[in-house]
């Protein structure tokens, strides 16, 4: 099939290019000492080009009905970030050949799939799996080069203003490396190919509401709602669990707090 080829030419890329991001990643947006450090062109965050360079949406226009008015706010300092200008670098290639048509399968999926009446077989869960750990990794890129500026409530302090959001996380005790390594985690989630024992780590809802809801904690949770499918998706992407059910008690809870 068309999506496994190209999902497996996305984990090569990735795979074979790791090193090269995450370093390029350090150097752009870790190391600030230096002020007259040159920084080198931006790169294609899934296979390190410098070609054809596009914006490629953290979350997928078609998720938020591209709307261009949607926003969420991050926790760490309360600013609002618009869904449709939340984009990270990725070639064309990337973008429209490989990530494009995952995006694609997708929507088939939740298309032709009526949970009154019938459920997402095993394969389709993998790739509904594989396709929400890809956006955590382009959360955690998105992070990483967002800069803190200051907390929505706190006084200007200069010397954090360029200080990278991802860092700024008191669950991560600020911690760069840490940061980078969440970074790490997300990518060998992207280049694993086998999604069977996460399967229980993702919760399917059915649901009537009409309105498009989003939340996210980096490095563990993902919530998307869509009514345009009548479906809602939880994903824990670092715990597993004996069952489903066990996973759907955690998730309601956590829905419960965040759900507005």
């Amino acid at each position: 099939m068309e999506i496994d080829n190209n999902l497996k030419i996305l984990r090569v890329k990735l795979r074979c290019n790791s090193k090269k991001i995450i370093e390029d990643i350090i150097n752009r947006n870790v190391l600030l000492n230096d002020k007259d450090k040159k920084l080198n062109d931006e790169i294609c965050l899934f296979c390190a080009s410098l070609n054809d360079l596009t914006k490629e949406h953290v979350l997928p226009k078609w998720t938020f009905e591209n709307c261009t008015t949607k926003f969420f706010v991050t926790d760490v300092n309360g600013s609002r970030q618009k869904y449709n200008k939340t984009t990270v670098p990725v070639c064309a290639e990337c973008n429209n050949s490989l990530l494009g048509s995952i995006e694609s399968h997708i929507i088939s999926i939740l298309k032709g799939t009526d949970l009154s009446n019938s459920y997402y077989n095993g394969e389709q869960l993998q790739n509904i799996i594989r396709w929400l750990e890809i956006i955590e990794y382009k959360f955690q890129l998105l992070e990483i080069r967002r800069r803190f500026n200051r907390a929505k409530s706190s006084e200007y302090i200069d010397y954090l203003k360029n200080i990278p959001i991802s860092i700024m996380r008191e669950e991560i005790n600020y911690s760069p490396s840490i940061a980078i390594s969440q970074i790490r985690l997300a990518q060998k989630r992207v280049t694993t190919k086998s999604k069977m024992k996460n399967l229980n780590s993702l919760v399917v809802f059915k649901t009537v509401n009409k309105h498009f809801h989003f939340f996210h904690h980096l490095d563990d949770f993902i919530f998307i709602e869509l009514p345009k499918f009548r479906v809602a998706l939880f994903y824990f992407y670092t715990r597993t669990f004996d069952d489903n059910e066990q996973a759907k008690d955690e998730a309601t809870k956590i829905i419960k707090r965040f759900y507005n």
